[in-house]
């Protein structure tokens, strides 16, 4: 009797033993999936990364396509968390160091195992690639660039561009027109200044007589990667419409998008 108790408990504690390790795997698999769902790098277009210390920040744009890097030296005297705002600069991702010694490349692989406690908006993951990215680029291929608190407006503006210019949107050439039906005055011109930033090509910014609530991204025929990449950073909805503009695509802001973080 003692023996087929002590083979039945054992029995039960393998049986134990299994579904642990077998809750463990399921969950090391979903936080994969979940990892890999949320992932933005694709290696293949452009993607925009902030790297922050406490007196320091680089805005870095890793381009696939044409394997460079560019690398922004932004001023102090410019507030990190007010970047996208006040710089009309579109952020991807943040990295937060804490060593102002570490390099670039150094900062992301350590992120890549830090079990994403730096990271912002990415995923280690993300970091692993962009790590992998920013050690297959030349070093001829890596341009750095001041972005001085003196410059006038039009240098600032220069100094972005030349940066943060993303390849496909540049290349795609499509007209954009944007519309101000927020009731708040330089919105569009805002907006319009955070797409030049990029490369897109603003050929037109007006002013709606009418106040819209909901902000849309219209657009003829197939949904191109400007269209992809504008709706994702603005984060305005885009959609097919069978009306034709004075441009290709056309960027309606309405009242939701007053108070956006986004640009």
């Amino acid at each position: 009797m003692a023996k087929t108790k002590n083979g039945k408990n054992l029995r039960l504690a393998g049986l134990f033993v299994m579904i642990v390790l077998g809750l463990i795997v399921v969950s090391v698999l979903f936080k994969l999936f979940l990892i890999l769902r949320m992932s933005k790098f694709d290696g293949t277009h452009n993607f925009i990364v902030s790297f922050v210390e406490n007196n320091k920040t680089q805005v870095v744009s890793f381009s696939p396509q044409n394997r460079t890097l560019s690398i922004l030296d932004v001023d102090p005297k410019y507030k990190n968390s007010d970047l996208t705002k006040s710089l009309e600069i579109p952020i991807d991702g943040t990295v937060v160091s804490q060593n102002p010694d570490k390099s670039i490349s150094s900062t992301l692989l350590e992120s890549a195992f830090s079990l994403g406690q730096s990271l912002k908006k990415l995923t280690v993951l993300d970091a692993f690639r962009l790590f992998l990215f920013y050690k297959s680029v030349p070093q001829n291929n890596i341009y750095e660039r001041q972005l001085s608190f003196v410059l006038n407006d039009e240098q600032k503006s220069t100094v972005i561009t030349l940066s943060l210019t993303d390849t496909a949107i540049y290349q795609e050439n499509q007209t954009i027109q944007v519309i101000n039906a927020s009731d708040v005055q330089g919105l569009g011109s805002r907006v319009a200044e955070f797409i030049t930033n990029i490369g897109g090509n603003v050929v037109l910014v007006s002013t709606s007589d009418e106040t819209m609530r909901s902000s849309v991204i219209a657009y003829n025929g197939n949904e191109s990667y400007t269209v992809k990449r504008l709706s994702n950073y603005l984060g305005i909805p885009s959609k097919n419409s069978d009306q034709r503009g004075v441009a290709d695509v056309i960027i309606m802001i309405g009242t939701d998008k007053v108070n956006s973080s986004n640009f």
